[in-house]
């Protein structure tokens, strides 16, 4: 690449960062501010003091819907992910009259926007008495994103040659033997990549966290930040101490599991 165009392209990319990283700055600078700071909407500057009680006060609030997020997000992750694969290694690896039309009705589930089953589904919920409950959460969000698991692990399942199954099949290796001891270590990536985007969408997953409970008891973390704004003075510096609270979940994750991420989608681009 010529030095003019190599220089333009350094410019496009710092400008995109910069764009990316400001709603970020702007969340932490906010946090760390005075209230006085906050009503004179100085939002660009760095605030003149670290406000750390900010921090404190928000993490009191959101302290009960943190560990509602973790009792609900982990169970649901993992049983969506375990059943999901399962469902996606029947539709890999056994051919059968109608596999492609399941393999697009999940399709269609994945992508088909839950709102527009809101109301039945809250019905649905609520006469099965699951209704303001941390196991009704875990139900809900199992039903919405089992399909999603499905239709991405079903996706890597595919690239693997069939030629390993049949070379199973003929050892004596059975449909169970194979899921555990072979196709989990080939698919492994696929597998983190799964979990990683499911995760993190039922932790900042909102709707369903707010229509499906009441009170703090079971509420989960996203309806009690959205809380954390006041109801006569908007409050958004506790709101964006909360809000950076309210990440470091999914943070950890990406920081110590992120390269599995990407290496994950790299493998399904390459292999694709």
């Amino acid at each position: 690449m010529k030095r003019p165009a190599r220089l333009w392209l350094y410019i496009i990319l710092t400008v995109a960062a910069v764009a990316w990283l400001l709603p970020m700055y702007v969340m932490l600078s906010t946090s760390l501010k005075t209230p006085r700071e906050v009503a004179l909407g100085q939002y660009i500057t760095p605030p003149h003091s670290l406000e750390l009680n900010n921090y404190m006060i928000a993490f009191g609030v959101l302290r009960q819907g943190l560990l509602n997020s973790i009792v609900v997000a982990i169970p649901a992750t993992a049983l969506a992910v375990f059943l999901g694969s399962w469902a996606g290694f029947f539709l890999a690896m056994f051919r059968f009259r109608h596999s492609q039309t399941i393999f697009f009705v999940a399709s269609v589930a994945t992508f088909l926007p839950y709102q527009i089953i809101l109301i039945p589904f809250t019905q649905f919920m609520a006469a099965l008495n699951l209704f303001n409950t941390q196991l009704g959460l875990i139900v809900a969000y199992l039903l919405l994103n089992v399909p999603m698991a499905a239709l991405i692990s079903a996706t890597f399942f595919q690239m693997l040659p069939v030629e390993l199954q049949e070379a199973a099949a003929l050892d004596g290796c059975g449909p169970v033997t194979f899921y555990f001891r072979i196709l989990l270590p080939v698919a492994q990536l696929g597998l983190v990549s799964t979990t990683i985007l499911i995760f993190t969408m039922i932790w900042n997953e909102f709707l369903i966290a707010i229509t499906l409970t009441q009170g703090p008891y079971t509420q989960m973390a996203t309806p009690v930040l959205a809380g954390l704004k006041g109801n006569y003075a908007q409050l958004w510096h506790i709101q964006m101490a909360g809000a950076m609270i309210t990440s470091i979940p999914p943070l950890i994750i990406f920081i110590f599991l992120g390269r599995y991420f990407i290496a994950g989608l790299m493998a399904g681009t390459l292999k694709g």
